[in-house]
C-alpha cells in the first residue's frame, strides 16, 4: 500500500457472495491485541510481500484461531461469521490475503540499509512504546491522536521523526565544526543570516 492509502486510514473491500466486506487498517488503540495474533502469522510468513495461495493455505492450518483474531479485529464479522467464510477456503483464503494486504507495514519490514546500523537486543531493552509515543507527542502528535493511527501511520510517522531527528543533528554537527575553525567575525556573520 502506498503512504496516502495509509495516511487516509483507507480500506479494501472485498466482494463476498453479492456482500461487500471492509478490510480495515488496524489501529493502534488496538495493537495489543493485534500482536498476539498477528506475529505468529508474521513469523511464519517470513519477510514477504507477496503471499501465493499455497503460503496463506499453510499459514490457515498451522494459525487458523490467530487468522480469525485478526480478522475480527479488522473487519465486522464476528468470530461465528469468520469461522463459518474459512469453510470455504478460497474466500477465506482471499479474506486473508486482502487483510495481510491492508496490514502490509506490520507484515513486512524495510531491509537494512547498512549492518552498521542494525540493533543489537541489548540497545532495544530499554525501549518501551511509551519512548515511541513521546517521540511523536514531542513532535506535536496528541496521545488520542496516536491511539486513533492505523499501524503503518504510526509507523512511517516515527520512521519520519527519527529521519528528522537525524538531519537536525548533522547540521547541528556542522554548525559546530565550522565554529570551531571559523574566525569570530566569520562565524557572527554566519549566526546573524540564520536569525534573517
Amino acid at each position: 500500500m502506498n503512504d496516502f492509502f495509509i495516511a487516509a486510514n483507507r480500506s479494501l473491500n472485498l466482494e463476498v457472495d453479492d456482500v461487500s466486506l471492509e478490510v480495515r487498517q488496524i489501529q493502534m488503540s488496538q495493537f495489543d491485541l493485534w500482536v498476539g495474533a498477528a506475529d505468529p502469522i508474521k513469523s511464519a510468513l517470513g519477510n514477504v510481500s507477496d503471499y501465493s495461495d499455497e503460503i496463506l493455505k499453510e499459514v490457515i492450518q498451522k494459525h487458523l484461531i490467530e487468522c480469525v483474531v485478526m480478522l475480527e479485529l479488522i473487519t465486522d464479522l464476528d468470530y461465528q461469521s469468520i469461522l463459518k467464510t474459512a469453510e470455504d477456503q478460497d474466500v477465506f483464503i482471499q479474506l486473508l490475503g486482502t487483510a495481510l494486504k491492508v496490514n502490509q507495514p506490520y507484515f513486512v519490514d524495510k531491509e537494512q540499509k547498512s549492518k552498521r546500523r542494525k540493533r543489537t537486543e541489548t540497545n532495544d531493552q530499554g525501549s518501551t512504546w511509551f519512548d515511541s509515543f513521546q517521540l511523536l507527542v514531542s513532535n506535536g502528535h496528541s496521545h488520542e491522536s496516536i491511539m486513533n493511527m492505523t499501524y503503518g501511520s504510526f509507523k512511517l510517522y516515527s520512521e519520519a521523526v527519527v529521519k528528522r531527528e537525524k538531519q537536525n543533528i548533522a547540521t547541528q554537527s556542522n554548525i559546530i565544526r565550522m565554529a570551531h575553525h571559523a574566525a569570530a567575525k566569520q562565524f557572527k556573520s554566519f549566526i546573524d543570516e540564520l536569525k534573517e
